[in-house]
């Protein structure tokens, strides 16, 4: 399974080439985000114009992928997380990252440099080519 991180995930609503090449790279790859992720992005799609559009093209996303969830589990390995030395980390990533673990993640994707440094067991892949986007 694969993650993709928020990061991702906004770049390929957003039409972001990269993003869009690595979610057809993964054509028939289980492709993954969690609870925090969803939230983020829907926070997002909640605010300025157009919300119901971006709410709707969330819901269509959101049914692509396997949502990881918060739970004891994920919890449980953010303490882990924690205690090798994860505390620079604010708490959603490292539920999120601790949900990866659970749901056995074995690569995430990300725009995020700083994630790529962090002490996770599930692998950390920069999507290098940012602003992207296809012209229409």
């Amino acid at each position: 399974m694969k993650a993709l991180d928020t990061s991702v995930l906004l770049a390929f609503l957003e039409g972001d080439r990269a993003a869009r090449d690595l979610v057809h790279k993964l054509r028939g790859v289980e492709i993954a985000a969690t609870e925090a992720n969803l939230l983020e992005l829907s926070y997002l799609a909640a605010k300025g114009t157009s919300r119901a559009h971006r709410q709707e093209v969330l819901e269509r996303l959101r049914r692509r992928l396997t949502v990881l969830p918060i739970d004891a589990r994920a919890v449980g390995n953010a303490g882990r997380l924690l205690r090798r030395g994860a505390d620079r980390y604010p708490p959603t990533l490292l539920a999120m990252m601790g949900a990866l673990e659970a749901g056995s993640c074995e690569e995430l994707f990300t725009l995020d440099q700083g994630l790529a440094r962090g002490p996770w067991k599930v692998r950390v892949s920069l999507l290098t080519e940012k602003n992207t986007k296809e012209r229409k």
